[in-house]
């Protein structure tokens, strides 16, 4: 969802002086729903939503913006992470939206909405109050609470009826689902993302839901009715496309996908630890690397688990096989006279993370195929350790 600089409010609120009033629109007055279709840069991954309204009598053309932050804040990555991002609404002339979009490549739908004067009138006194700097701020939820539900939310508040949505064209499919749909163009960062998304993000999306996405909420818009006192109109009056990039060739499998490399690296590192099992002698810095990967990792989980707000990131069971005693473990293993006594833990984490191979489909959490495949990593090489200290056990006696 498109991040635009605190700085656009600024430049709106110089270039129009209604900004902080209310005024009449004309009969001429459209307001519409902007879609906009995502890139490749991770802040613009699943797209954006806005509101137009236009009244060429009045000569007002203008984009309200509920995607909007700072980098500039203090703390912000810390304040992201833990889930205290606060997002504002802002609003621009919609000749500066557009150009931005175009600049960026980034497909423009118009959906013009069927509303009555009385409704426009009402939406726009809204949405002029909610950009007043005492009342734009909000905390942001990425599935719950972002630039599109807010949309859909003050577009459902401003209708003179109920607004209906069909939970018929629904997708079924799950939060993670959809959010890996726009990934994939970026493997390494879906893979990160899945790390941090818990078992939440894992129940079935309902229709109303899946609009936290812009391409969803433009779909659900196009089939939403208005009923009010018996009658039923369609909310959408009239659909347009603003801006089409030109198609590009998409890219299908990727050198660098995270199931690959760490596919290729699990079958030579079965081979180096079948070789070394042979040897009877385990190289060690193959398992400070692994010890120290998936215990940074489960370090990481823990806090989040344990002190981000965001709700679809706890509980997270990417900690059964992310260990955080992994991270401390090779630093006591260094020290030579310590080994014997510390063997029982490579016996540990074997069962442990046997246990998570053959009970993880009880487990009510998807995991992708990479992360088994890093998993396997781990206890290929608890089990080499493992199976040396029998072998050597049994020699002694």
């Amino acid at each position: 969802m498109n991040k635009i600089f605190l700085a656009f409010t600024v430049s709106f609120l110089l270039c129009f002086s209604w900004a902080s009033q209310a005024f009449n629109l004309s009969d001429k007055a459209e307001v519409s729903l902007l879609t906009c279709g995502p890139s490749k840069q991770v802040h613009a991954l699943y797209g954006h939503s806005a509101i137009r309204v236009c009244d060429p009598a009045r000569r007002v053309d203008v984009v309200f913006n509920y995607g909007v932050f700072s980098f500039s804040e203090p703390n912000f990555v810390y304040r992201f992470a833990k889930g205290q991002t606060d997002y504002l609404l802002a609003a621009e002339k919609y000749e500066n939206f557009l150009e931005s979009y175009r600049r960026s490549q980034r497909r423009i739908d118009e959906q013009v909405l069927n509303l009555t004067q009385s409704e426009k009138q009402e939406l726009l006194d809204y949405l002029i109050w909610n950009a007043k700097p005492e009342n734009r701020e909000y905390r942001y939820n990425f599935f719950m609470d972002n630039c599109a539900t807010r949309v859909r939310d003050v577009v459902e508040k401003h209708v003179d009826g109920k607004l209906t949505f069909s939970e018929e064209t629904g997708l079924g499919m799950t939060f993670r689902e959809h959010v890996d749909a726009y990934q994939r163009v970026l493997p390494w960062i879906n893979f990160g993302i899945h790390l941090t998304l818990g078992s939440p993000s894992d129940e079935i999306a309902t229709a109303y839901q899946e609009m936290f996405l812009p391409d969803f909420l433009m779909s659900h818009f196009a089939e939403a009715q208005i009923q009010a006192e018996g009658e039923s109109r369609s909310l959408v009056k009239e659909t347009r496309m603003i801006y089409e990039p030109e198609k590009t060739q998409k890219s299908g499998f990727q050198l660098l996908d995270p199931s690959l490399v760490l596919g290729i690296l699990l079958v030579v590192l079965v081979l180096v630890s079948y070789k070394q099992y042979k040897q009877r002698k385990a190289s060690l810095w193959i398992d400070y690397v692994l010890l120290f990967l998936t215990g940074l990792i489960g370090l990481v989980l823990l806090w989040f688990v344990t002190y981000s707000e965001h709700p679809a990131m706890h509980p997270n069971y990417n900690l059964w096989w992310a260990v955080p005693t992994n991270l401390v473990f090779p630093f006591l293993w260094m020290v030579r006279k310590w080994r014997p006594a510390l063997a029982w833990y490579w016996k540990a984490l074997s069962v442990w993370l046997l246990v998570f191979f053959l009970f993880n489909l009880l487990i009510p959490q998807a995991f992708p195929f990479s992360f088994y495949l890093l998993t396997a990593m781990m206890l290929c090489r608890a089990l080499l350790h493992s199976f040396l200290a029998l072998k050597a056990s049994r020699e002694v006696c």
